[in-house]
C-alpha cells in the first residue's frame, strides 16, 4: 500500500503539506483532492475524519494521521534528507517556535474568516466585534513574525536553510491574499521581503481558486483594523 493524501489543492492546511512536498521533493504519495464545489464534507471525507477537515494522511500501514502539522513531522521523520526541521536541537527549537506562531496566526485568520466573510453567511454566528478581534491578533503574529525573521541570519524564516516554518508562512499569507485580498500588514519589511522572495519558488506557484467561493471570499480589508494600517 502506498501512502495517500487527501486534500483540498488551494485550501490553507492542505497547501501547507503542498508546499513541503515541493521543496522536500518527496514522490510516490497518491494524492486524492476533493471538490468543494460538490458540497462540503464530501461522505468520503466523513468516513476518514470525524472531523470532516483536510489534509489527511493515510500511511502505508493505513494509519491515519489528521493534522497538517502531524503530517509534516511525520514526514520529516520518514524522509530525513533534505532537512526541512533543523539540524541542531537548537535550530529545531527556532522552526519550532515559528511554526507555533503560525499556527496561531492561521487560527486567528480562520476566525476572522468565519466571523466575517459572506462566505460563511447563514452557515455560523457572524459579528464584526469577533472578527476584528482575530483581524488584531492575525496582524499581531504576523508583526512578531516580522520580528523575529529580522534577527535571523540567512534568507529564509529559520536562517540558511528552507524549514517547515516557510512552508506554512507561504501557505498562510497566499491564502490570504488571494483568496481573500487580505495582504501583509505595513510594518512587517523583513517579511514583506521573504514573501517576495520565496513566491518566486516553484513550490509557491499561484493557485486557482474556485470562482464562485473566490466571490463571496474576496474583501475581508474592509474590516481591516487599525492596527493594519
Amino acid at each position: 500500500m502506498t501512502m495517500t493524501l487527501y486534500e483540498l489543492a488551494w485550501g490553507l492546511y492542505p497547501r501547507r503539506v503542498g508546499i513541503y512536498l515541493a521543496e522536500k521533493g518527496i514522490a510516490g504519495i497518491e494524492r486524492v483532492a476533493f471538490d468543494a464545489m460538490a458540497g462540503w464534507p464530501p461522505p468520503d471525507l466523513t468516513r476518514l475524519s470525524p472531523m470532516g477537515t483536510v489534509p489527511i494522511l493515510r500511511t502505508e500501514v493505513g494509519t491515519l494521521i489528521r493534522s497538517s502539522i502531524a503530517i509534516l513531522e511525520y514526514l520529516e521523520e520518514r524522509f530525513p534528507s533534505p532537512d526541512l526541521l533543523g539540524a541542531t536541537p537548537e535550530r529545531r527549537a527556532r522552526t519550532r517556535e515559528l511554526m507555533s506562531i503560525l499556527d496561531e496566526a492561521a487560527t486567528q485568520f480562520g476566525i476572522w474568516c468565519h466571523k466575517a466573510s459572506p462566505l460563511f453567511t447563514g452557515r455560523e454566528l457572524q459579528g464584526r466585534e469577533a472578527a476584528t478581534f482575530a483581524a488584531d491578533a492575525y496582524y499581531g503574529r504576523l508583526r512578531l513574525l516580522d520580528t523575529l525573521a529580522s534577527e535571523t541570519a540567512g534568507p529564509f524564516l529559520a536562517g540558511e536553510h528552507v524549514t517547515i516554518a516557510d512552508c506554512l508562512a507561504m501557505a498562510t499569507l497566499q491564502f490570504a491574499e488571494g483568496h481573500y485580498g487580505v495582504p501583509l500588514p505595513k510594518g512587517c519589511p523583513a517579511l514583506a521581503d521573504w514573501y517576495a522572495m520565496f513566491a518566486q519558488r516553484s513550490s509557491a506557484a499561484p493557485i486557482n481558486y474556485p470562482a464562485p467561493l473566490l466571490g463571496l471570499a474576496y474583501g475581508l480589508p474592509d474590516i481591516c483594523p487599525p492596527s493594519a494600517q
